[in-house]
């Protein structure tokens, strides 16, 4: 898969969940998303699916997640994140995740196949 925003793209890989065979079953996926001290973050139009027990706490940087009703790409942060709960990992950046980084403080991703 790849994410792209303004041109600029960037290799990932989806799981098997129920949650990012949701998203990839909406292809091309796009949700505006604003950034924060660790990811980008995003309401998501309609809700997506998923199971209770995918819910996990915590995340690894390049992580894919739902969080509640909110897409997110989770690029820094890892070592604190054991207090954040209830993330659904979709997928994770599998490409050079400092262009994730360098990316504007508001923009509208895509998921398109690659």
């Amino acid at each position: 898969m790849t994410l792209s925003v303004n041109g600029v793209d960037v290799k990932a890989r989806f799981n098997d969940s129920k949650t990012a065979q949701d998203v990839l079953s909406k292809l091309p996926y796009t949700v505006k998303l604003s950034r924060y001290e660790f990811d980008y973050c995003g309401l998501i139009d309609s809700p997506l699916a998923f199971d209770e027990a995918d819910k996990h706490n915590g995340w690894k940087n390049g992580d894919i997640c739902l969080a509640g009703p909110y897409f997110t790409i989770l690029f820094d942060g890892e070592e604190q994140s054991a207090s954040h709960t209830g993330l659904v990992k979709m997928g994770e950046v599998t490409g050079d995740l400092s262009a994730i980084r360098n990316l504007s403080d508001s923009v509208e991703l895509t998921v398109k196949q690659a």
